[in-house]
């Protein structure tokens, strides 16, 4: 009786080691967040949260959402990865969990909780600058003009496809319009002319992403010191 009472303990302890594996198997991240390990979805922004497991396959995995605060689209499997397009409603509760499942069984072998951010509009900065000044000599070290979500995780991959530079100072004034991302050697030559003091703009700066059309960014104006 005693040997039968330890082989059931046994069996238990093995069940729950198992599905305590499985679930520490299981990674989930959101694509579109720079940092993998933060579980975060992003208010009016592109969601692809992404399911991989080194010991279960993709098509033996399905997803389901717990709350209302949290819609999950028909997923898809690619390559070893299964994904999801997911779109927080933060409104509806604070609470957005996701349950991983064994597709089969519908058994629960990981359930993660998302947080929700919302988005500053995007904008363009020269290089790694943040402000609105700037030491002349970090600038003449910047090589391109970049795109960022203020105070963001947000990595969605928007790019620079024109822009026009626009300088005026006691020593002249320039208009130099740029198809793609870099600071031309004309560019940089008029900042290194400029005097201290002098306000350079960034205008018409149109910008793309993969699943949307070309749209125009508020201008950006950096003074040179």
């Amino acid at each position: 009786m005693k040997m039968k009472r330890l082989m059931i303990l046994i069996l238990l302890v093995a069940g729950c080691y198992n599905v305590n594996a499985q679930a520490d198997s299981i990674r989930v991240w959101n694509k579109w967040c720079s940092k993998k390990d933060t579980l975060l979805l992003f208010n009016t922004g592109n969601n692809l949260i992404q399911i991989y497991s080194p010991t279960i396959k993709a098509a033996d995995l399905k997803v389901k959402s717990l709350d209302a605060s949290l819609r999950v689209a028909n997923p898809e499997i690619k390559g070893d990865t299964l994904t999801v397009i997911a779109m927080p409603f933060p409104a509806k509760g604070k609470r957005m969990r996701l349950a991983v499942q064994n597709k089969k069984t519908s058994k629960t072998l990981k359930t993660v909780s998302f947080d929700s951010d919302d988005l500053q509009p995007l904008q363009a900065r020269v290089g790694t600058i943040q402000g609105t000044e700037a030491a002349r000599k970090d600038i003449l070290m910047q090589q391109t003009l970049k795109l960022a979500f203020a105070k963001s995780l947000y990595c969605y991959p928007y790019s620079i496809k024109e822009y026009t530079f626009k300088i005026s100072s006691d020593k002249g004034a320039a208009t130099i319009h740029v198809n793609g991302i870099f600071l031309t050697k004309d560019i940089l030559q008029q900042i290194k002319d400029a005097p201290a003091g002098t306000v350079m703009e960034f205008v018409d700066i149109k910008v793309t992403c993969p699943e949307c059309a070309t749209r125009t960014l508020e201008p950006l104006k950096l003074k040179i010191r």
